[in-house]
C-alpha cells in the first residue's frame, strides 16, 4: 500500500470524557486519579477514529509506537479532552501529534504512530 486515498496530514480528532470508572487508578490512595494507561488508550482511540471513515474497505489501523508524557493529575469527575492531529503520512504509516487537556491545563502530550493494515480478524 503506497498511499491511502483521502488520508492526508491535517486530519484532526477529538474525544471528551469524564474521568471516572476505568479511567482511574486507585493504587495512589484516596478517590484515585486519571491513569496514564487510560490517557494513552484514549489517545489511541482518538487517533484511530479520526481516520476510520476514510479507510479502504476491510482495513483498520493498529498502533505500533507511542511516546507520551503525563504532565499533571486530574481528579475523578473532571472532564478531559483528547485531541489528535495527523501530521504525516508515509505509505501505510500515520503519524499523530496527541494531547490531553483539562480546560487550559495540559495533562499529556506526545506522538503516536499507527499503521493501516488489512483487518483479518
Amino acid at each position: 500500500m503506497d498511499t491511502i486515498e483521502g488520508i492526508r496530514p491535517g486530519i484532526e480528532g477529538r474525544l471528551e470524557r469524564v474521568v471516572e470508572g476505568e479511567l482511574l487508578t486507585r493504587h495512589v490512595g484516596g478517590k484515585g486519579t486519571f491513569s496514564t494507561p487510560a490517557m494513552v488508550g484514549l489517545m489511541e482511540i482518538t487517533s484511530h477514529r479520526s481516520v476510520e471513515r476514510l479507510l479502504p474497505p476491510g482495513h483498520t489501523t493498529v498502533g505500533y509506537e507511542i511516546h507520551v508524557r503525563h504532565l499533571a493529575p486530574t481528579a475523578p469527575g473532571h472532564t478531559i479532552v483528547v485531541t489528535s492531529h495527523l501530521s504525516e503520512v508515509k505509505g501505510n504509516k500515520l503519524y499523530f501529534e496527541v494531547e490531553c487537556r483539562e480546560g487550559d491545563t495540559l495533562l499529556g502530550t506526545g506522538v503516536h504512530k499507527r499503521a493501516v493494515v488489512l483487518a483479518n480478524f
